[in-house]
């Protein structure tokens, strides 16, 4: 299935959610017709969301752990008994805001994970909600996103908490400080051009990451690049909107200015966009050039105060990035071409067509 057709599926799963259950299969059908790949995909949705009902309903949480991190090991099951594997702590992890985390190792051989445990208590509805956002995450499959192993809600006795088992991601954050030449300039670009592909998966997803800056784009050494935490705070903030997570994002510094007048649940991925233009912004300070004349154009208009003016998804941005670092001849809708040529290649150009021009002018003579 393509990503349109995901997308496609997604939303009729949405819609169809909106609606009593006595009528959510009509809707389906109708809404699929004879596309059985489409109906296929969107029925495994209802039931997956269906199954995590029913283990709310029994228990209030989708998953078990047994164990302990003085045991060294803590093994996961579903609501219904099913183990899903043994996660093998190997130590505490500084905590943030939002989560208690975990360095693990899932399976000998696996990549290593990070267990986290969302610091919250949620109600029934909340959890139930919880899982829905989670089943978006476990779906992503991109090499910019650490991938999500597990999720759901667990309870160790204190209620229902959200936890995600998450593959580690490995790298340096992204430079956060001004460019210091075009050439660094350039290839900071680049980089930051990868993490607009990945945050684009997100928001085909109808995710939000929620928590943008440079200490969140990992690089590797091969220059490939990672985000942390996929969509998690905005899963959390969505999914409970009087959550910390909310509050985190109404909080952090720097954020786009509507954030402190909007429930979190109605954060888009524009928001997103804000966050990446910020990061150009202070890349290009300093700069004095036609490369970051163009970039800062392109971050006056993500971090535009009038949501509306912003490039609609991280997709946008990323178009607008490789345009001006591998400028093209596009074709205007008169039907002649505009040049995105430097104007030392202009100049260049029209030299020889001047040469041309009088060689030819000299044999018709």
């Amino acid at each position: 299935m393509t990503a349109r057709d995901q997308h496609q599926a997604d939303q009729i799963f949405a819609e169809a959610m909106d609606r009593p259950p006595a009528s959510r299969q009509d809707y389906v059908d109708s809404a699929c017709g004879s596309d059985d790949d489409l109906r296929h995909e969107v029925q495994q949705l209802l039931n997956h969301y269906a199954s995590a009902e029913d283990a709310l309903t029994k228990t209030q949480a989708t998953h078990t752990f047994t164990g302990s991190g003085e045991q060294g090991h803590v093994d996961l099951h579903t609501g219904t008994g099913g183990r899903i594997g043994t996660c093998r702590l190997e130590g505490r992890l500084p905590d943030d805001s939002l989560f208690e985390r975990w360095s693990t190792v899932r399976e000998e051989g696996e990549q290593p994970s990070t267990l986290l445990l969302a610091h919250q208590r949620l109600t029934l509805e909340d959890a139930r909600r919880v899982v829905i956002h989670a089943e978006a995450l476990l779906r992503l499959d991109h090499p910019g996103l650490p991938r999500v192993l597990e999720a759901g809600t667990v309870d160790l006795g204190r209620g229902p908490e959200a936890f995600f088992l998450i593959r580690r991601a490995d790298g340096s954050p992204l430079a956060s400080a001004p460019a210091t030449n075009l050439g660094q300039l350039r290839h900071r670009l680049g980089l930051l051009a990868q993490a607009c592909e990945a945050l684009q998966e997100l928001h085909q997803h109808g995710l939000v990451h929620g928590r943008i800056d440079a200490s969140r784009i990992l690089v590797s050494d091969d220059n490939d690049v990672c985000l942390t935490s996929p969509g998690l705070l905005q899963t959390l903030a969505s999914a409970v909107p009087g959550s910390p997570a909310a509050e985190t994002i109404r909080e952090a510094a720097g954020r786009a200015p509507e954030r402190l007048a909007m429930a979190a649940a109605y954060l888009d991925a524009r928001c997103d966009v804000f966050d990446l233009g910020r990061i150009l912004q202070v890349w290009c300070e300093g700069l004095d050039s036609s490369l970051a004349d163009q970039i800062k154009r392109i971050a006056t208009r993500a971090t535009s105060h009038d949501r509306n003016q912003r490039h609609r998804n991280a997709g946008e941005l990323s178009d607008d990035l490789k345009n001006v670092l591998n400028p093209t001849v596009e074709v205007t809708d008169a039907g002649t071409t505009e040049s995105r040529l430097t104007p030392m290649s202009i100049g260049i150009i029209a030299l020889v067509a001047a040469v041309a021009g009088f060689s030819l002018g000299a044999l018709l003579l």
